[in-house]
């Protein structure tokens, strides 16, 4: 069983394992009540979590459990701030949740279909100021917002901000940064920050409130919910309490500071984990909280229903929840990341059992998949299942869908396409027969257990289908909102990488060789055909402005925050990355001039025969180089 969860706001590409790994199918659990006894959870969770903090780096943690309407358990660990010793306090310190936040815009969302303010099934254009582009005949509804599948491409430009004086108004944002849509609406789940603020602007429209100021007014105060807010920056009342950020890098803690989330429904909340508590109780009560409603009951359970999944035999997505069947258990949760605050929240509504898990140091990203793992496996555990073998015919039948993939949830039409570099993605065939499915970092064995159902060879509760789309692409799909998608031979990472690094050898190495030859030259004061000279120039001015484009792309890259162990260019647009955009249209420019130089050094009969090859060499990789800054959205 796999349950870490990551958002991956921005230019994280490792975010999305996280939430991957939510993917799980398993065989049916044992009869057990869950957990009985406070005192003996508290010794359990004490050192489970003691163990995890001192092996991921992590400051500060706080951890709650509800069951049957009631706080069951609540603890802190470690410091909301080192620096003053002040330690986690379940009830006070306020953690940055960052996509649990989405919980409440769906849950005002679906309040306001309860008022009859809004219809699912109605195209978000009727309730906007602006108009989202009809790109597909389909149009976008609520529906799709909540499950993820309204077929946008992931954006992270400007989505991080680190000073309320960059922020801009919700509404500048989403009519400023309204990403392309790259899929019909329904068809595929590919998470999207910009469509969960979407509708939280919608929610602001339809009741004529800031949606910060709706939440506190209808979600908030009805749940005694003292300790939380979507404010950016915090109100005065609350700012004391705010948990800080944690980096830990070369044997020190690094402070980060306040992460301003400019798509800020999506994932600006700041709440102590006892409001947190509060929220899972209402929603495991079917909108009940006490003698108060967040929602009728029939919403609730509505809301906790299934809505979209990729395949019937797979889990989805409900209203806003991941689905997940854990242990024999359905679970519906949300999982939740800034940079520097991870956390995971998790209902068992048949058990009436909710988790939160919140921490606030990088090395946090990692502590969700062994508490929560560890948590149901003492209470719930499931039988252990043996693994089937591979099929004889499966070796034949999944030939076609050997190869580098590409996740739904990425960037096709900026130049932020290019973080698929970092995150290569394979599937492959080992000798026994198994799919081999590699993904940032990470190693998984699959069976085929049914026709096109593949299940983890060592967590049987793991399991994604694959199939050809109406589009003709190879996919592999776990559970919403997540899906691969084969990549073409000419996308594939290799491909490019060979073409980057292979391209930077040979210009670097040939502008050093001309160098060479040309101070020779100059000494030996031999004359020199203004064609090859002229030839030589164009190829060397070539290789200068990619060498430049490259060294200074790395750069950005390189220049980590170290308070946040991210590059700066996360948090701004700096100006050198305006500066490095200008390279690739004189990359084209000589580029489009070598091969007629190359036609004239043939046919002139310019240098010896071997110095045209290479020049002639030096051409069709100056193209292909060129062709790479197009495919990656540099050009054109």
């Amino acid at each position: 069983m796999k349950v870490r969860q990551r958002n991956y706001l921005f230019l994280l590409p490792w975010l999305m394992v996280a939430m991957l790994l939510l993917t799980v199918r398993p065989a049916a659990a044992q009869s057990s009540p869950g957990p009985t006894n406070p005192v003996e959870l508290e010794t359990f969770l004490d050192g489970l979590m003691t163990a995890q903090m001192k092996t991921n780096h992590v400051a500060g943690a706080v951890i709650t459990v509800v069951k049957d309407g009631e706080l069951f358990f609540s603890r802190g660990y470690g410091y909301a701030d080192l620096e003053q010793q002040i330690p986690v306090d379940p009830a006070r310190s306020l953690f940055r949740p960052g996509s649990v936040s989405k919980l409440f815009v769906w849950t005002a969302v679906m309040q306001q279909v309860e008022q009859g303010n809004l219809a699912l099934d109605t195209d978000v254009n009727e309730y906007l100021d602006f108009t989202i582009p009809d790109t597909y005949p389909e149009p976008i509804t609520l529906n799709h917002l909540l499950t993820h599948t309204p077929g946008f491409e992931d954006m992270g430009q400007d989505l991080f901000k680190l000073s309320a004086a960059e922020m801009n108004p919700l509404d500048e944002y989403l009519k400023t940064h309204i990403p392309a849509r790259v899929f019909a609406p329904g068809e595929i789940g590919a998470y999207s920050n910009y469509g969960t603020a979407l509708a939280g602007y919608i929610v602001e429209r339809v009741s004529g409130l800031p949606f910060a100021e709706y939440v506190e007014q209808s979600i908030f105060a009805p749940l005694d919910m003292e300790h939380s807010t979507f404010r950016q920056p915090l109100p005065d009342n609350l700012a004391p309490d705010m948990a800080k950020g944690y980096n830990f890098s070369h044997g020190e803690y690094l402070e980060g500071g306040f992460e301003y989330v400019q798509a800020y429904p999506a994932g600006s909340m700041s709440a102590a984990a006892i409001d947190l508590a509060r929220f899972m109780i209402a929603h495991l009560q079917n909108g009940r909280y006490g003698e108060t409603r967040i929602l009728q009951e029939t919403t609730a359970q509505q809301m906790h229903q299934q809505l979209f999944t990729h395949d019937p035999r797979l889990d989805g997505m409900a209203y806003g929840f991941f689905e997940n069947t854990v242990n024999g258990l359905r679970i519906i949760s949300h999982g939740g990341d800034t940079i520097l605050f991870h956390t995971g929240l998790f209902l068992i509504p048949e058990q009436n059992v909710g988790l939160f898990i919140s921490t606030n140091s990088v090395g946090g990203a990692v502590m969700g998949e062994p508490v929560m793992k560890a948590f149901l496996d003492r209470y719930y555990p499931a039988e252990v299942t043996n693994s089937p073998h591979p099929p004889a015919d499966f070796a034949a039948r999944i030939t076609s869908y050997l190869g580098s993939y590409t996740m739904a949830r990425s960037n096709q039409t900026t130049f932020e396409k290019i973080l698929g570099l970092t995150t290569p993605i394979n599937a492959s065939l080992n000798e026994a027969g198994y799919l081999v499915f590699s993904f940032a970092g990470e190693v998984t064995q699959y069976v085929e257990i049914e026709p096109g159902l593949l299940q983890d060879r060592y967590e049987p509760a793991n399991q994604m289908v694959y199939r050809t789309n109406e589009a003709g692409q190879r996919v592999l799909l776990p559970a919403a909102p997540f899906a691969f998608i084969k990549t073409p031979w000419y996308g594939a990472a290799a491909l490019h990488n060979l073409l980057l690094i292979g391209g930077l050898l040979l210009f670097l190495g040939t502008m050093i060789s001309w160098l060479g030859a040309f101070i020779s030259d100059w000494r030996k004061r031999e004359p020199q055909p203004v064609i090859g000279w002229l030839a030589r120039l164009v190829a060397t001015l070539f290789g200068l402005f990619f060498v430049l484009f490259v060294v200074g792309f790395l750069g950005l890259l390189l220049d980590i925050d170290p308070a946040y162990g991210v590059p700066n260019v996360f948090f701004t647009t700096p100006t050198l990355l305006n500066t490095l955009m200008v390279l690739p249209i004189f990359m084209l420019i000589t580029a489009l001039a070598m091969p007629v130089f190359t036609v004239l050094a043939w046919k002139n009969g310019v240098w010896q025969w071997r110095c045209r090859v290479h020049y002639t060499l030096l051409t069709l990789v100056a193209l292909a180089l060129v062709w790479v800054m197009v495919y990656w959205n540099f050009l054109l």
